[in-house]
């Protein structure tokens, strides 16, 4: 044991477990921690569900209807087959897994959003653009800049939010919708004039530092539920990982 860290860590913020650890591993835990040091082991429990199959039913080789994780995963990726479970069912309900809805996750999330920084980064790198430079204030800026980062704001407090309090179902959900709904198809849709052509005036800059700062925000709400994907988009955008802090 480590006297010095010990204290630090213990008890648990929070043990994540299958729900028929109730009588099991989550008990022995507490039993154990009130022997030894008068202390429960954690302070919140996230207890798993079931994964069914997308009728509902158990999974099982006799009935043929189990689903090979490492095949999924090899095919589809680990962060679009995390994040379609993450976002389909909150941990602690069964889940009825449907692989069509692994497809969709990764198409219309994570192809969104690619799409997305790809767009950004085709025109960034044509006017050489830097996030070095100098800001325009949020408030000089055009309504729709304004608009996509009080949205934004909103998205990092609702997010955090949700994180704190063990929701990682709702935190997955609010940053598809604001990828999906309101970057791609409201702000970049109505903004791509702004980047075509032409000198890099005040106008430009300020799209090119809205949009960047909506993708690299992205990048680092989504990294406990998308790890790889979001490293990567971040490391693209700015050149360094994803801070674990």
């Amino acid at each position: 044991m480590n006297d010095n860290n010990f204290p630090k860590n213990f008890p648990a913020d929070f043990i994540s477990e299958g729900v028929d650890q109730t009588r099991g591993w989550f008990f022995t835990l507490h039993a154990i921690g009130t022997m030894v040091f008068d202390s429960v082991a954690f302070k919140n429990v996230v207890s798993n569900g079931l994964v069914l199959d997308k009728n509902g039913n158990k999974m099982s080789k006799r009935l043929g209807n189990a689903v090979d994780p490492f095949t999924t995963i090899a095919q589809y990726g680990a962060d679009p087959l995390r994040w379609y479970m993450m976002t389909n069912a909150a941990p602690w309900d069964n889940l009825k897994f449907d692989i069509e809805g692994v497809e969709e996750v990764r198409r219309k999330f994570f192809g969104t959003l690619h799409n997305t920084y790809s767009f950004f980064a085709l025109y960034a790198n044509v006017d050489e653009f830097s996030p070095d430079t100098e800001q325009i204030p949020v408030s000089k800026r055009p309504e729709i800049d304004r608009w996509i980062i009080s949205l934004l704001n909103t998205l990092i407090k609702n997010v955090t939010e949700h994180y704190e309090s063990y929701e990682p179902t709702r935190a997955g959900r609010a940053i598809q919708d604001f990828v999906t709904e309101n970057l791609s198809n409201w702000y970049v849709r109505l903004n791509r004039k702004r980047f075509w052509g032409g000198e890099m005036n005040d106008d430009k800059l300020a799209a090119y530092q809205t949009l960047y700062t909506c993708l690299v925000t992205v990048s680092q709400l989504m990294a406990p539920i998308a790890p790889f994907y979001a490293d990567r988009l971040y490391r693209d955008l700015t050149g360094a990982a994803v801070s674990k802090n």
